[in-house]
């Protein structure tokens, strides 16, 4: 019996790392590839290439529905199944895919100008913005601790600015824009969803943002196409481009797919905490990979910078998953979250993880948010 018992432990700690290590190595994987589609020659169409990845994003979705509807809980399980209406689609998910498309563009255009390495320093930031959108929009209650953690990541983070050794301020500024929309995405997705008790699991939010996502930048790349050369770049490309790259293309398309799947399955399959550290080994092994594979050169500033980040990052997101803990002080919660005996608390995070997708709190980087890897986020194209 004690031995069947430790067996079963075996398989759920080997399915929770493998679920983990898929959806850590599936996030650097389409950070690096998009990063290799945006360098001139080969296709630096950012609103196309995210138009593709939307095309193929509610293809894959409908077919996994029709095959899988259990896999879309919030559509189909009587418990968790929430009506979709015009309103719903108009004031919810509409508002919610603007911000989206224009933060998945934005942040693919700034491939073109910085390194992986350090545009994912910059993302970190994010949380610094979510929460000052998120008081302005009465969704966080003000904390002097809160401030204290966060004003830490700004500083780590204006560390890894100053330790930029090829700083393009275009870049700088386009992947500053996209963050301010993918900020107030976040936002914008717990005032009008999760506030209204619409949590939909990944993969539901996938299907139902991704057409509408597709539309809005359909209409973009086609008016781009008719504002002459100066835009060719936010059109769709010609054909002849789009033919000779179809297979790589296509392969950076599902690379962006199953991200969705790998975080939807981690997500039911991992408890708060584990989700916690994955996001800060998948932001490590995103810089890593940059430095290792791409040969991106990354300061020593940056390297002591993003280090203190991602320290300071996981107190944050660890404080906003666990507040009770941290009541005595960070020290005693980290503490708690990490050693002591958890398991109930554990398990019921686990099971709203699994089910809220969509609020500010449910992923590290939007400690959030995903709270969307999001996403998606879904985490999405710009990963």
């Amino acid at each position: 019996m004690l031995a069947l018992e430790r067996l079963s432990r075996l398989r759920e700690t080997a399915t929770i790392t493998g679920c983990g290590l898929l959806y850590i190595c599936t996030s650097a994987c389409l950070i690096s590839f998009n990063k290799y589609l945006m360098k001139e020659g080969r296709f630096p169409f950012a609103p196309a290439l995210v138009l593709l990845h939307t095309t193929v994003g509610t293809s894959l979705s409908g077919l996994l529905y029709v095959l899988r509807p259990s896999w879309f809980p919030s559509l189909t399980d009587p418990r968790q199944k929430i009506t979709i209406d015009r309103g719903l689609i108009l004031k919810g998910v509409a508002p919610i895919a603007v911000f989206f498309s224009v933060q998945l563009v934005l942040s693919n255009s700034a491939y073109m100008h910085l390194s992986v390495a350090f545009l994912q320093m910059m993302k970190e930031a994010n949380i610094v913005l979510v929460y000052f959108f998120s008081l302005l929009a009465a969704l966080e209650i003000f904390s002097w601790r809160h401030l204290w953690i966060l004003c830490c990541v700004m500083l780590a983070t204006m560390l890894t600015i100053h330790g930029e050794l090829h700083f393009s301020l275009k870049g700088f500024v386009i992947q500053s824009i996209g963050q301010v929309f993918e900020s107030c995405r976040i936002v914008l997705q717990a005032a009008l969803l999760s506030g209204a008790g619409r949590n939909f699991d990944p993969l539901t939010y996938q299907l139902l943002v991704s057409p509408v996502c597709f539309l809005g930048l359909a209409f973009f790349v086609g008016i781009a196409g008719f504002a002459g050369e100066s835009m060719h770049k936010l059109a769709f490309p010609p054909i002849s481009i789009v033919v000779d790259w179809w297979p790589v293309l296509l392969a950076n398309c599902v690379v962006a797919f199953s991200l969705n799947l790998a975080i939807a399955l981690f997500m039911k399959k991992s408890s708060a905490v584990s989700f916690v550290l994955a996001g800060i080994f998948k932001d490590c092994s995103i810089v890593l990979v940059s430095a290792v594979f791409i040969h991106e050169e990354v300061s020593k500033a940056q390297a002591l910078g993003f280090s203190a980040q991602l320290c300071f990052i996981l107190v944050w997101s660890l404080m906003k998953k666990f507040p009770k803990d941290f009541d005595e002080g960070i020290i005693q919660g980290f503490t708690r979250v990490l050693i002591g005996s958890l398991s109930d608390q554990k398990a019921a995070i686990k099971q709203k993880d699994s089910e809220n997708y969509g609020a500010t709190d449910s992923v590290p980087e939007l400690a959030c948010v995903q709270k969307s890897e999001k996403a998606l986020e879904p985490e999405c194209t710009n990963r």
